[in-house]
């Protein structure tokens, strides 16, 4: 202390001269170089008074005593270091412990808010220099962790301006490697998010230029893309990035530039950047920024000599657009999430087919621009291919999804992901060509008249000139992406929409009861609170009967409230129910599944894009498989705890029916939920079992004493029986006691047996029957109802097949009406009775309607009116109301009218798909393989309707149909439309596409993918083996990222050849990649579940046949070049798995 003392004072300026008083000093008039004895008693003495006055001082009083003084920020920056070693340094110990860091940590904390009370102090601006140099040029890692959150916490405008700008001229002038590294280390979790935490709204606009500067500044020193984790960072960017583009447009493009290139936000993808762009920023080609087309600009390779750019290019101009339309059909088919990798995995497409190209970055507004134009093709050539080219299917989910992701889930990618500006979409939507835009509208104006067809020769337009385009862009406007003027350029001329009538915010409005709108700000609590307060069986009644319930009414206006929104209640439901589950509020449960299952504006279906089918089938199967009968609830009597029993029984019906509605609808496989389920299993599961033989009631009811049912179940069904057919009479006592899964099960069986009597004349009071069978529709029985209406429909087809059954059939027919239109319905039973018709409704229908024989008019017109079979027109008019109650899918949607208002039409497709004799299955399978073979279109079927095709014909016959095919069409005919005949490596490009259809088909998942090759390769002789599957499994960010091609796509002829007019081809390296083995779980285990759950995929398949070949092949069956044909499949499908799947995770 001694020699830093002296030292201090013979440099002119220290400590004392600040706090201590230069009186003091003038006392001791000595000469302190010679007198040794005096300068060692003035030290002491200064030291003693220094160390009592620094007690009380503190860096606040500090640096205003400095100011007052106007010493330099250099000199500050001494007495700052004095001072801290003085009051600071004695309570922090040398060695590093917890303790020490805390310490050190609060003392950071004491100095920040000192400085954050000097920059609020109002004095000179010389106190931000101060402020500077401690905190940047003495860069103090603890110190900016404690000073740079607090920054909102100065009020001083001018003396914030003024700090922020010396931290920009420190960093421009920063060359320190030790610094920098040091500022780097800070800059994701510390730095950036401070500096986005300002207040952007109140905040001047030299502020805002000032805090863009800082940022720009400081993210120039890190050489790798910084991630920011904070949540509120993305928000706050934007809300700048906004600020900034009113203010300063030259500053906003150079810093919206250096963003891109090196800030990316926790959950945002990071990018290839397409480099065949970056000339398109400069003005001219004069500019010195011009980058010239790397490529040559030769349409199509003229031979194989023309080199791998050649094919690079061919490939990159002819198929990109393919490779994404089936890459994103595929996402939405298997219910894959938008989360926030969607983006990159899109990006990567290119990169991971064309992998001759380098890797680098691009910007996500770029992304996302390409994606909108993309989306909007797509989704016109799949109406296209469903207008002209599967008049047989009525396929509707898949289109719906399409609607949902472009409407709904694409604002929602451009308000999370994109600079927020406006021009993100106007490049896209000026950019989609001519043919998509007239496909949408006539496809739009095509749907609207057959909606409203009315008897005007002289109508040439549609009622409605609004089509997807349009939904897209109000749910931009919603988001405040756009302003509401914007619609009106995607309006015909003669029309026009008043901005003012659109919403421009993503408020969530209900009606009360009152007429009052309502704003909804808590999304949990209303959905909560709604759900207890609905009744289901107001749902059902006609829409002119208003009902207030808050979820009810924006369920039914689904479609039209903001994608933010709708996101927001989707995952408040699943949580809602999930949580019912576990308290086992029964009442609650049966209100969720019941309002969902009506699916009101297909509010159903955009609840599942949020939250994937299989997840809230695996919710509900839990519920079913795991529940049992409240042991505490058979103990009383019925009337004690009625409103309890039926709750139960209910939540368990409504249940059962929403699963069925998932699997038959929405394409849920439960055996597979089961396989990927760490709590579900197949073999004991009820759900599973249920479903699965829905229409099947077997002659013999056998008791089930498995973990299906508790025991006492068992025995209480033992008792029902032997009083139902022994005794003759039925006990309320034990029928509210036995498990509802038996009942399901149970009343089919004693339905079936009725019906049998009263076929052989046992039973001959149809009275007695109708009165018996009203009784099963009490709350607590209803789901007994589910196997009666599926096993109807293969009953009453045997009773039409027998000709001497007219009799028996009319009483049928009283005694079904009295199930479907019963007298009286308790009131908690009527909404399952209208979902459990309307679960079957349309087979029935059609069943039904068989049996009608329509009247004819004297003129020979057909009339819908059914002849002397009251009880059959009753039944069939109360199909078709539980029809118009809400949505349905995949039927004919004229179902709901007379089936003889069409007879000089196209039949009623009652079925998702028919084969007729104009298109039978060769030649939809002769279409489909002419598709992959020239390559108009990513698939010439819809993805939703060749799953059909394949489900239909099987996978293995689809598979070796098409390869045998295509390898006799590529040897004889080469590639369609090509102007030379090609050479083999490029012919080649249709089995690539080939096997990436095959890949995305099998794989839906990164671990299923893993699984998969581990199969191949355990038995690949030759292939790599004893690697290890880990480096595969690590985390996104570490993935090497690929650029997309460097070639500028002919627009026309991409378009051309989508909708069929070019043909073209594509190559995917078949490079041998280095795989890696897990280790969580036993070779045989993972190749037995394999095999369970991918049973019926190309994969296992081909791997099948390439043992049974190579057998073969041993044993002399078939000869050396058909084994080695078909084992160039195998590695093609191999490679495509590798390549497409692990490498880039294309899949979720």
């Amino acid at each position: 202390m001694q020699h830093f003392y002296i030292i201090a004072i013979n440099s002119g300026l220290h400590i004392l001269d600040i706090f201590w008083p230069k009186l003091l000093l003038r006392r001791f008039d000595l000469k302190l170089q010679t007198h040794t004895e005096a300068r060692s008693s003035i030290v002491r003495i200064a030291h003693d008074t220094m160390t009592v006055s620094i007690e009380h001082e503190s860096i606040y009083s500090l640096g205003i005593k400095c100011e007052e003084r106007d010493i330099p920020s250099i000199e500050f920056l001494n007495l700052y270091k004095e001072f801290y070693n003085e009051k600071f340094s004695q309570n922090i110990e040398n060695e590093e412990s917890d303790s020490n860091i805390n310490t050190e940590a609060e003392v950071a904390s004491v100095i920040s808010d000192d400085f954050i009370k000097l920059l609020n102090s109002r004095k000179s601006l010389i106190l931000a220099d101060y402020a500077v140099e401690v905190l940047f040029v003495n860069y103090n890692s603890t110190l900016i962790e404690a000073f740079m959150p607090k920054l909102n916490l100065i009020d001083e405008s001018m003396m914030l301006i003024h700090f922020l700008s010396k931290i920009c001229l420190f960093f421009t002038k920063l060359t320190d490697r030790l610094v920098i590294d040091q500022l780097n280390k800070d800059l994701s979790q510390i730095i950036i998010p401070s500096i986005l935490n300002a207040d952007t709204n109140t905040s001047s606009n030299e502020l805002i230029v000032c805090l863009c500067k800082v940022l720009q500044a400081s993210i120039k020193f890190s050489a790798s893309p910084i991630v920011i984790s904070s949540n509120s960072s993305r928000e706050s960017f934007h809300s700048l990035m906004n600020r900034l583009s009113k203010i300063n447009r030259l500053l906003y493009k150079t810093m919206q530039h250096s963003v891109d290139m090196k800030l990316l936000f926790k959950g945002a993808g990071h990018f290839p950047k397409d480099t065949t762009r970056e000339f398109v920023n400069s003005p001219t080609i004069t500019s010195p920024n011009f980058v010239a087309s790397p490529l040559s600009t030769m349409k199509t390779p003229m031979s194989s000599s023309a080199g791998s750019i050649s094919v690079v290019k061919y490939k990159d101009m002819k198929l990109l657009r393919y490779y994404k339309n089936l890459w994103l059909n595929n996402k939405l088919l298997k219910w894959e999430p938008v989360d926030s990798d969607f983006l990159m995995r899109y990006a990567s497409i290119s990169g991971t087919l064309f992998q001759e190209t380098a890797a680098s970055l691009q910007n996500s507004d770029a992304i996302l621009t390409d994606l909108i134009e993309t989306s909007f093709t797509c989704f016109a050539q799949f109406v296209s291919n469903k207008q002209y080219h599967q008049t047989n299917a009525n396929m509707n989910v898949l289109e719906r999804q399409w609607i949902i992701f472009i409407s709904k889930h694409l604002p929602l990618l451009i308000l999370e992901h994109s600079s927020r500006n406006p021009q993100v979409v106007t490049n896209a939507m000026e950019k989609i060509d001519a043919k998509v835009i007239k496909v949408i509208r006539n496809y739009y104006s095509e749907k609207d008249d057959m909606k409203n067809r009315n008897e005007d020769l002289f109508d040439d337009f549609s009622s409605t000139c609004f089509d997807l385009r349009h939904d897209f862009i109000k749910s931009l406007i919603m988001l405040k992406l756009q302003p509401a003027s914007y619609i009106n350029e995607f309006l015909r001329d003669d029309q026009v929409v008043d901005p003012n009538s659109l919403p421009i915010s993503d408020d969530l409005i209900i009606v009360t009861a009152q007429g009052v709108q309502e704003t909804v700000h808590d999304i949990p609590s209303f959905v909560s609170q709604s759900i207890d307060s609905l009744e289901l069986q107001m749902i059902i009644r006609p829409k002119t009967e208003s009902y207030s319930n808050g979820l009810y009414q924006v369920l039914c206006s689904f479609e039209s409230i903001p994608p933010t929104q709708q996101r927001k209640i989707s995952k408040t439901i699943l949580d809602l129910l999930t949580n019912s589950i576990e308290v086992q509020n029964y009442g609650r449960i049966a209100k969720i599944y019941g309002i969902l299952f009506f699916n009101f504006s297909h509010s159903l279906t955009y609840v599942l894009s949020f939250c994937s089918p299989k997840m809230f089938a695996e919710v509900t199967m839990k519920f079913i498989d795991f529940s049992q009968q409240n042991t505490e609830l058979t103990k009383k009597e019925p009337s004690e705890d009625s409103e309890e029993y039926n709750n139960i029984s209910l939540s368990l019906s409504w249940a059962l029916l929403l699963l069925i509605l998932l699997v038959q609808d929405y394409n849920v496989s439960l055996r597979d939920v089961a396989y990927i389920s760490n709590e579900l299993t197949i073999n004991n599961s009820f759900s599973i079992s249920f479903i699965s033989s829905l229409s099947d009631i077997p002659d013999d009811y056998k008791i089930n004493n498995n973990q299906q049912f508790n025991l006492d179940s068992v025995k209480l069904i033992q008792n029902w029986l032997s009083d139902l057919f022994i005794n003759g009479s039925i006990s309320d006592t034990l029928l509210q006691k036995t498990d509802v899964k038996q009942l399901s099960t149970l009343i089919p069986f004693i339905f079936k047996q009725v019906m049998l009597a009263l076929e052989i004349g046992f039973v001959t009071d149809i009275n007695q029957i109708v009165g018996g069978l009203e009784y099963f529709l009490q709350p607590f029985m209803l789901a007994s109802l589910i196997k009666i209406s599926y096993w109807l429909e293969q009953y009453l087809l045997y009773l039409k097949d027998d000709k001497n059954k007219e009799k028996l059939l009319d009483m049928v027919f009283v005694i079904l009406n009295s199930l479907f239109n019963p007298n009286t319905l308790n009131e908690d039973s009527q909404a399952f009775h209208v979902a459990v018709l309307k679960i079957n409704a349309v087979s029935l229908l059609k069943t039904f309607r068989k049996f009608g024989t329509p009247k004819q008019s004297s003129y020979g017109v057909y009339s819908s009116d059914l002849q002397e079979q009251p009880a059959l027109n009753s039944i069939i008019n109360k199909l078709v109301s539980v029809l118009n109650v809400s949505p349905f899918y995949n039927v004919d949607q004229r179902v709901i009218n007379s089936e003889n208002m069409y007879s000089e039409r196209k039949p009623l497709g009652y079925h998702e798909f028919l084969i007729v004799n104009e298109n039978p299955i060769n030649k939809i399978m002769t279409n489909q393989i002419n598709s992959f073979w020239n390559l108009h279109s990513s698939t010439y079927y819809n993805l939703d309707y060749l799953r059909e095709v394949i489900n239909i014909v099987t996978p293995k016959v689809f598979l070796y149909d098409v390869l045998q095919t295509l390898d006799y069409k590529l040897t004889t005919y080469g590639v369609p439309a090509a102007r030379n005949k090609m050479a083999a490596i490029e012919s080649d490009h249709v089995f690539d596409y080939f096997f990436y259809f095959l890949v995305l088909y099998d794989c839906e998942s990164h671990v299923e993918a893993l699984n998969m090759i581990r199969l191949f390769e355990d038995e690949n002789e030759g292939n790599i083996t004893g690697t290890d599957y880990a480096a595969l499994q690590k985390d996104e960010k570490n993935i090497p990222q690929l650029e997309e091609p460097q070639v500028k796509q002919d627009a026309d002829d991409d378009f051309d050849m989508l909708f069929g007019e070019n043909d073209t081809s594509t190559h995917v390296p078949d490079e041998d990649l280095k795989i890696i083995s897990l280790e969580h779980e036993s070779k045989n285990q993972k190749l037995k579940n394999l095999y369970i759950s991918k049973r019926d995929s190309f994969g296992i398949i081909i791997h099948e046949a390439r043992k049974s070949k190579e057998t073969a092949f041993k044993d002399g069956i078939i000869t050396k070049e058909e084994y080695e044909r078909f084992f160039r499949y195998y590695k093609k499908y191999l490679s495509a798995l590798k390549n497409v799947c692990i490498l880039n995770k294309l899949l979720t």
